[in-house]
């Protein structure tokens, strides 16, 4: 995989003054535009004035072949494709980057993706063990089981489109039923109309702010507070 997969897109910083408590890192679809997603993001920011967001763009289409799911799925060892690490290590200083300028930890992100971005975001997770408050993704394609131990401090959010092809609905059905039984905490809505529908962004924006609050209080939550645990 040559070259860059990614590169800082847009930054947008947080609506409240001061410095930002969390950092919402947004990870595109190849098929969709870096200005759609700056777009989205500026929707969002006032229901998390606290947070900062960046939008890492560049990211090549990854469309594994069905042959790859269908070996995935029969032997998880077969999962961890070379495109989806070479994007884990193409992005890793990146993020520590964005990171470390607003003096933040990891687990005081929260990773958004969209499509391919989606799927990503989930096999970083996932399967390269990194460490966020949560993951929203929008129709993404799962490409093969969880591994067998998966930590549990973070929450999942998926928000698929039935516009997505049969096989993505049935993935990430199944891995919703697998990482309930896992103890994770996850959940899925399947919405009409396409990925970024008015409907899919305002049902975003509230899953959003739940995990960016996750991201800002940990298990502790501010006064008046209530925990959708």
């Amino acid at each position: 995989m040559p070259g860059t997969l990614f590169s800082p897109g847009f930054r947008l910083n947080p609506v409240a003054k001061g410095s930002p408590k969390a950092l919402v890192l947004l990870l595109r679809d190849a098929g969709t535009a870096i200005e759609t997603v700056a777009s989205v993001a500026a929707r969002w920011a006032a229901s998390v004035p606290a947070a900062a967001f960046v939008a890492l763009d560049g990211i090549r289409q990854i469309e594994p072949t069905s042959e790859v799911v269908r070996s995935s799925i029969a032997d998880p060892r077969n999962g961890a494709e070379p495109e989806w690490l070479d994007a884990a290590r193409s992005l890793a200083p990146l993020v520590a980057q964005e990171l470390r300028a607003r003096r933040l930890d990891a687990s005081q992100s929260v990773l958004v993706g969209f499509g391919t971005g989606g799927t990503l975001a989930l096999h970083l997770v996932l399967r390269q063990g990194w460490s966020c408050a949560g993951v929203l993704a929008f129709a993404p394609t799962p490409t093969d089981p969880p591994p067998r131990t998966v930590r549990r401090n973070y929450k999942i959010r998926l928000i698929d489109s039935v516009s997505n092809s049969s096989g993505a609905h049935a993935g990430a059905r199944d891995v919703v039923s697998i990482l309930v039984h896992r103890g994770i905490d996850i959940r899925r809505v399947r919405l009409s109309g396409p990925m970024l529908s008015e409907e899919a962004i305002r049902h975003g924006a509230l899953y959003l702010a739940e995990l960016v609050a996750t991201a800002q209080w940990g298990t502790r939550l501010p006064a008046g507070g209530t925990s959708n645990a």
